[in-house]
């Protein structure tokens, strides 16, 4: 996953460049359109609930946008929220939701693969758009660039179903180029800034709606599709909810797509738009595309036998929260749930995420905790098991600093307190066969009654460049379930880093892991 922005930040290096000479920056308070921000992101509130009035949030640096973003708390009597503890229960899960679709299906993923998985669900949604629904989808096709992958999107466009961020022939770029304009849409543009959200909607303008929300992208490595593949077998971490919080994620999924719209109505003879209409009629009397996909039949079959996977999902009342963060508005909510949650916790955080490069207020927060005899453990991957390798040797950089507040007095003379770092290994403690691929979840547990699920990473793209979404809730058996995922599965995956082990980090004797080093803190805000 993160490969592919990579690549795709190199790709549009040029445009980016000639980007920055445009009039596209809103800090230019000439430009009409949305009120000119007064910094691109602002500081963090760091004091007050997550639960707490928009009053203690810091909201978008636009004017006329500010809080607007911040949803509403929903009391145990509206939001209901069941634990799926892995991929395959996600996929089980997601499937039979879908089956039951009676109204609408909304979709956004940063990554929907034309695997077996994803041609599954492709079919699905072909046959809940015949039946009537209301069926979109939202992805970051330039994080999509496999050719049976632009297919499967452009055979879901030609049966009727709205598939935005992609366009056919790899012009969605067009779309993302900034250009001089007096539209606010074109004045928040940026290439660098993709669409890193994940939700699963069913009927969610309904009182029966349900959703899937958390790290789970589309493709077979999320599902836990092929075991035989350890290396495409992930850990990741869902929840499916029910209730008025769900409005929510159906309001959320609404304000993406319509951005979505305006950009492209902002093209003008460019709208894109404008062109499938008149492709879709011209299929409509010539008979459409007949798409033929190349699968593994073995692949085929596993996904067939998981998506009848009987399931006990327990719902439980919860207090409950969806938050959003839309990076080209300066939103940075999530983060501000995470220093809330870490500064308001009195006994144990813990904190699995898939990359973790601390910014140093995070870095000083989680210090304050442990020196207020907070155990506080991180779990994050290995570079052997990282699908960015990079991202955890940048991150590797902040151990020692973390990890040095253990040595204080203070925190020495806590019982059970101070910080540890752990790395995902994908192999069992006191085995030697590797069987999990990447730790893909971003989950945290606060003194086991708060939690957080979403798609944020702890790195410098989900604080400024990625639109994320999560959900907090607060529930002791809700906690409990995922604290037991992580001491009792996710834990008996991992290594604890030691503060020895971190001045290797710092300076290692392999050059090619220094030069990866030396590279990465190069292009660290961009990770």
């Amino acid at each position: 996953m993160k490969k592919n922005i990579l690549k795709f930040i190199m790709a549009l290096s040029i445009i980016v460049f000639y980007s920055c000479t445009s009039t596209r920056s809103t800090g230019d308070k000439s430009v009409e359109g949305p009120t000119a921000p007064r910094s691109d992101v602002q500081a963090p509130a760091i004091q007050g609930s997550v639960f707490g009035p928009s009053q203690e949030f810091v909201g978008s640096p636009y004017e006329e946008i500010g809080t607007s973003g911040l949803f509403n708390v929903h009391f145990p009597e509206t939001c209901r929220i069941a634990v799926l503890h892995n991929g395959d229960d996600s996929f089980a899960a997601r499937i039979q939701a879908l089956q039951k679709a009676s109204k609408s299906v909304r979709i956004q993923a940063l990554i929907f693969t034309g695997d077996e998985s994803g041609l599954y669900i492709a079919e699905l949604l072909k046959e809940k758009k015949a039946q009537g629904l209301d069926v979109r989808v939202i992805v970051d096709a330039m994080s999509n660039p496999g050719l049976q992958t632009q297919l499967m999107y452009f055979d879901l466009k030609e049966n009727g179903i709205e598939v935005e961020g992609y366009e056919s022939f790899y012009l969605q770029w067009l779309n993302e180029m900034p250009v001089t304009s007096h539209d606010a849409a074109d004045k928040t543009t940026d290439p660098n800034k993709r669409y890193h959200e994940k939700m699963w909607i069913i009927d969610g303008e309904t009182d029966h709606g349900v959703a899937v929300v958390g790290g789970l992208n589309i493709a077979n490595e999320y599902f836990r599709i092929d075991p035989q593949n350890p290396s495409r077998y992930w850990r990741d971490q869902d929840v499916i909810v029910k209730g008025d919080v769900v409005k929510d994620m159906v309001a959320t999924f609404e304000r993406n797509f319509e951005y979505f719209l305006k950009v492209k109505e902002s093209r003008g003879i460019l709208n894109t738009n404008k062109y499938w209409e008149a492709t879709r009629n011209f299929l409509d009397k010539t008979g459409k595309i007949n798409m033929r996909y190349l699968t593994d039949e073995r692949l085929n079959k596993n996904v067939r036998e998981l998506a009848q996977k009987k399931l006990d999902l327990k719902f439980e009342r919860a207090k409950c929260r969806f938050f959003q963060n839309r990076p080209r508005f300066g939103e940075t909510y999530i983060e501000q749930v995470y220093l809330k949650s870490i500064k308001g916790a009195k006994s144990e955080i813990l904190i699995g995420n898939a990359y973790f490069v601390a910014s140093s207020l995070f870095v000083e927060i989680i210090k304050d905790a442990a020196r207020r005899c907070v155990k506080v453990i991180i779990l994050t991957n290995s570079p052997e098991t990282n699908d960015l390798p990079m991202l955890t040797i940048v991150g590797r950089d902040y151990y020692d600093d973390i990890l040095a507040v253990n040595n204080e007095p203070v925190v020495q003379s806590c019982d059970g307190g101070g910080v540890q770092i752990w790395e995902w290994q994908g192999i069992r403690n006191n085995s030697t066969e590797k069987t999990e691929g990447t730790i893909h979840a971003k989950y945290a547990v606060f003194d086991r009654r708060i939690s957080i699920v979403g798609s944020y990473n702890m790195d410098p793209r989900s604080r400024t460049l990625n639109s994320e979404s999560a959900i907090v809730f607060e529930n002791e058996v809700l906690s409990r379930q995922l604290k037991d995922m992580f001491y009792e599965n996710d834990l008996n995956f991992s290594k604890q880093i030691t503060l020895e082990d971190t001045q290797a980090f710092i300076n290692p004797k392999d050059a090619i892991y220094q030069l990866e080093r030396e590279f990465g803190i190069l292009i660290e805000d961009d990770l």
